[in-house]
């Protein structure tokens, strides 16, 4: 009989057995940001519509396409959050942080909700994990940024990867751009899907962040026509312009100085003219994360600066810089890889007889101080308690039999190599700690 209610569609549940990556992942992932001082930031998941339409852009497909927008029983315009600069740099706002310290570091993870087609890896409710730095336009910044980035994928185990940057410039380079771009395309145009027409007159750079194959293929000088009427170029298709190329001065320097402390710390990447990022409000460094084995949808993660977005929330002009992972996608990745960790989410089994099972729930409560531990609840025979314990992926059996707890202890068994020892309750814990390791089981990474 199927199931009257299923998970709507783009969603999922998250299982035992599952849970324990997503929870290792956060867990190193926090590690990582506390160990360069960030201060982790809870902002909520749903917040005025007006706030995500103003900073991504009307042109943009989070604003178009995407966004869970609905109205609640005041007749409010509220929407889902697609992502969380916006949430951020609202609460940066509304509690004054600025007059908390001139440079806040904050970090979040949560739930995003877009509108887009399920398919491996990505679902209309997909977690992040990102980072801000608030209050500084230092090149260093953005340095720091994706150093923090790269941190946290090695914490992960998932080497291999490119790092992509770029300069998206100010808005009047931009708009420089965006004119350039539009005369290269103009051979071209009518083998534009609409959406891109229209992207084309709106907001060009928009172009360079199609997922369409054939737009790319062109986008790469791939499938141009012969020109008619006039002599063929020397060089045809002609290149496409960079915007690297009609950067002001200052956005130069600076790109230049992010890169400049890039090769510094030895962090490998390349510049990758096309990476414009989906949303419009970055400034200056642009920059993505790529499995590239993951073919044509590789990106784990993006961010970039974001210099003018609290002043167009309403406040003064601040400076910023960002960025975010997807979970679903990077932990894909590690399943792939056989990254994550080890063991099952029980660490200790503790078994008992009809006669010691008071003794055995009084055991179990006190290591449960330090350790995961099971014990059966149905007061089942030996032979069905030991079943459950193979099965349960603990690492110890404590088996508190009659004849041991008599004497005065217990049976410590390796549920992995065999090996068993009769333990004096006095030193239970010193054997389990010797065994599993002095840490409690909820700060275990």
């Amino acid at each position: 009989m199927a199931p009257r209610h299923q998970a709507p569609r783009g969603t999922r549940d998250l299982l035992p057995g599952d849970i324990e990556r997503w929870q290792w992942a956060e867990a190193r992932s926090r590690g990582v940001m506390e160990r360069y001082g960030y201060r982790e930031i809870r902002t909520p998941l749903f917040e005025d519509y007006e706030l995500f339409a103003r900073t991504s852009g009307d042109s943009s497909d989070v604003v178009q396409k995407e966004m869970y927008r609905f109205k609640d029983l005041g007749d409010r315009d509220l929407a889902l959050r697609p992502e969380n600069t916006a949430g951020v740099c609202r609460a940066y706002l509304e509690h004054g942080l600025a007059s908390k310290g001139r440079v806040h570091r904050l970090w979040y993870a949560g739930p995003m909700f877009r509108y887009g087609r399920p398919q491996k890896g990505r679902y209309r409710q997909f977690w992040q994990i990102g980072a801000e730095v608030i209050g500084t336009p230092a090149p260093g910044a953005d340095v720091e940024m994706i150093a923090l980035f790269v941190d946290i994928f090695d914490a992960w185990g998932i080497t291999g990867l490119t790092v992509a940057v770029n300069s998206v410039g100010t808005p009047e380079s931009r708009r420089a751009y965006g004119d350039a771009l539009r005369e290269w395309l103009a051979p071209v145009r009518d083998r534009l899907g609409a959406d891109s027409q229209r992207r084309l007159e709106t907001n060009p750079l928009r172009v360079l962040d199609t997922k369409v194959p054939d737009e790319i293929a062109l986008l790469r000088g791939d499938g141009w026509p012969e020109p008619s009427g006039v002599a063929r170029p020397s060089a045809w298709p002609p290149p496409m312009p960079h915007l690297i190329d009609v950067l002001d001065p200052e956005s130069r320097a600076h790109f230049d100085a992010v890169r400049h402390g890039l090769e510094t710390l030895g962090i490998a990447y390349e510049v990758d003219h096309g990476l414009v990022r989906g949303l419009d409000y970055y400034t200056r460094t642009a920059f993505e994360v790529h499995d590239r084995s993951l073919g044509a949808q590789s990106a784990l993660g993006g961010g970039g600066r974001y210099d003018g977005l609290i002043q167009e929330l309403g406040g003064p002009a601040t400076p910023g810089v960002g960025f975010s992972i997807g979970l679903d996608r990077s932990l894909l990745v590690m399943e792939e890889r056989g990254l994550g960790p080890t063991g099952g989410a029980v660490q200790v089994y503790v078994a008992a007889m009809d006669t010691t099972r008071d003794p055995a729930a009084v055991l179990a409560r006190t290591l449960r101080r330090s350790y995961a531990v099971e014990l059966d609840p149905e007061a089942r025979g030996l032979s069905a308690q030991m079943k459950a314990a193979d099965k349960s992926g603990a690492r110890l059996l404590v088996l508190v039999g009659e004849e041991e707890w008599a004497k005065g202890g217990v049976v410590v068994r390796d549920l992995r190599g065999g090996e068993q020892e009769f333990v004096m309750k006095d030193r239970i814990e010193d054997t389990l700690r010797a065994r599993l390791g002095a840490t409690n089981h909820g700060a275990q990474g």
